[in-house]
Formats: C-alpha cells, structure tokens, sequence
C-alpha cells in the first residue's frame, strides 16, 4: 500500500476539515482529483472505512477501551464487513485503519468552550464560520454543537438588532444633528429600549436544530453587511441631495427628509437582498468552504459597523454635515 494517498487526505482534512471523515463521496470525489487515476486500492478502503463508521469510531472512542484493542475491533469491522467479501488481505484494512487514525490525530488542540455570555465568543464564533470554518469543526468534535447553537442565537441577534440600534441610540443621546426638534429624545430612547427587548427576545427565542443557526447566521451576516453598506451609501446620498435642495436653513430640512428615506430603504434592501442569498451563505458555510462572497461580506460588515459607530457615536455626522454646509456655501 502506498502512502501518499494518506497524505493528500491530510492536507485535505487540513484544508476542509473534518467533516470530509463524514461525508464518502465528497472525500473520494477530492481524492481522485489530488491522485488521478492512480492509488485507486488505497482511495477504495480509505472511502470504505469512512462508509463502515471507522472514522467516527476514531473520533468519539469508547472510555473503555485502550487505543491499540479499538484499533484492532475497527480493523476487524471492516475487515470483515466490507473488504473479505472481495479476496483483500487484513492488512489492508489495518492500513485504512492506520491512515485514518494518523491523519486524525494531527488535528490541532481544540479551542476553548463558547459561552453565551460572554460578547468575545461572539466574535470567536463569527470568524470561525466566515473564515476558520476548520476551527468550528474541530471545535464541536471536542464540545458538540450545545454550545455553538446557544452562542449562534446570540451573535443572530447582535447581527440583526446592532445595526438599527445605533442610530437610533444615537439619536436619544443628542448625538446626531439630524434630530427634528418636535421629537424629544425620550421617544429614540424608547426606541432604544424596545430595540434591546427585541435583541434580548431573538437571542432567548432563537431557533435552535439542525441548520437553523447556519441559516441565522447566514441570514445576520448578510443583512448587517448590506444594511450598513447601503446605510453608508444612503448617508452619502443624503448629504448630496441637502447640498442640491439649498444652503443653511434648507439644508437641514433636505437633510433630514433624504436621511429617514435612505435608512428605511437601506432596510428594506437589506432584508431583501439577505433572504435571496440565504441559502447560498449558508450552504458554503455547512460544507466548511467559505466562498468569496462570505470572506467579502465579513469584511464589508466589519467596515460598515466601524464606519455606524464613527458616524453616530464619534462626530462623523457632524463633520460630514459641517463639510457639507461647506460646500452648500
């Protein structure tokens, strides 16, 4: 038996996780590709001990049982339930065994638990799915998907409610300039309030089961991108259009008027784009290969939160404002 089968495998596994030890076809499909037409006897009972459960054996091991007489039963599982029907010697079932276990062995040392309460996690949990998908895998075979799916409520939930709940935070605190004068602050901060209640409601009441956090995620991912990006561009429209209506006084009311219809619109593309590409998110996501779109996502949403939390909380509207007075003269 040849062994460079076995280390493609590793650097399969490496490259997309675990989840290649649980899925035949899509491990077998990779390691054609990466062999050619040649090792066809290796990929064969590489495959095979995947269908025959020895690679989940080698993941969740008896306590019982040393690790030299659990490699032994495996061997002989497969041995005998797939491989002696067709003339193959044991040996080459105890090198199946072998390689999986080689190649399995060399995960890396699992990271530490989720927590929900802690706001960190959070962000642990959303570079693993957008960028370490790896991490995530190795992750729940140490800890399952308890965990993860409690944190995931949670990070759909800050995903979902942060965005809009900036602004309009903001806006109670006397932040942003664009506040008309005939709505006291008290009512953004109800606002405020009933937004919170809201984020505390979805992390609580969360869906939780097979995909649904994907799904939730995918979905928060997407609309807080596409909400702020758009947000950013509907801001900038803003501006153009006060600057166009008039100068000083007119400029205020041009403002304000082009602002509300560019947050409203801002959300609704938001929602609208985000449950068209739901799916696609969330199907890179389950197979642990992030597309581009997902890596440009995360980085579009890291940007447009930065640039929400410059704008309402750290006198970018009120620079952006003074300049664009500026220019109105």
């Amino acid at each position: 038996m040849n062994d460079f089968p076995r280390q493609q495998l590793s650097d399969l596994i490496k490259v997309h996780g675990t989840i290649l030890a649980k899925e035949p076809e899509r491990c077998e499909s990779l390691l054609r590709e990466k062999c050619g037409n040649d090792y066809k006897l290796e990929i064969f009972v590489l495959i095979n001990a995947i269908k025959a459960g020895v690679t989940q054996g080698l993941l969740n091991p008896p306590r019982h049982s040393s690790q030299e007489a659990w490699a032994v039963h495996l061997t002989e599982h497969l041995y005998n339930n797939h491989l002696a029907f067709l003339g193959l010697e044991k040996d080459v079932a105890q090198w199946a065994v072998e390689s999986w276990g080689l190649v399995l062995s060399q995960l890396p040392t699992p990271p530490k638990q989720l927590y929900a309460w802690n706001p960190i996690d959070y962000m642990r949990l959303l570079w693993w799915i957008l960028v370490r998908p790896q991490q995530l895998q190795i992750y729940r075979l140490a800890f399952g998907e308890e965990d993860e799916n409690r944190v995931g409520k949670w990070l759909v939930s800050s995903l979902t409610w942060g965005p809009l709940m900036m602004p309009i935070l903001a806006s109670g605190l006397g932040l942003l300039w664009f506040v008309p004068q005939d709505w006291p602050s008290g009512v953004y901060l109800l606002f405020a309030i009933l937004l919170i209640g809201c984020w505390l409601l979805t992390g609580w009441l969360g869906n939780v089961g097979e995909g649904s956090v994907m799904g939730n995620v995918a979905f928060g991912v997407m609309f807080g991108m596409i909400f702020g990006v758009v947000y950013v561009v509907a801001i900038v429209i803003a501006f153009l259009v006060a600057v166009e209506v008039a100068t000083n006084q007119a400029f205020g009311v041009g403002y304000v008027l082009a602002y509300v219809v560019a947050f409203y619109i801002a959300y609704v593309v938001a929602v609208g784009v985000a449950m068209a590409v739901r799916d696609t998110v969330t199907n890179s996501l389950i197979t642990a290969t992030p597309s581009a779109l997902v890596r440009l996502a995360f980085l579009l949403l890291v940007a447009a939160d930065l640039f929400l939390f410059w704008f309402c909380f750290l006198g970018g509207e009120l620079f952006l404002v003074e300049k664009a007075m500026g220019v109105g003269d």
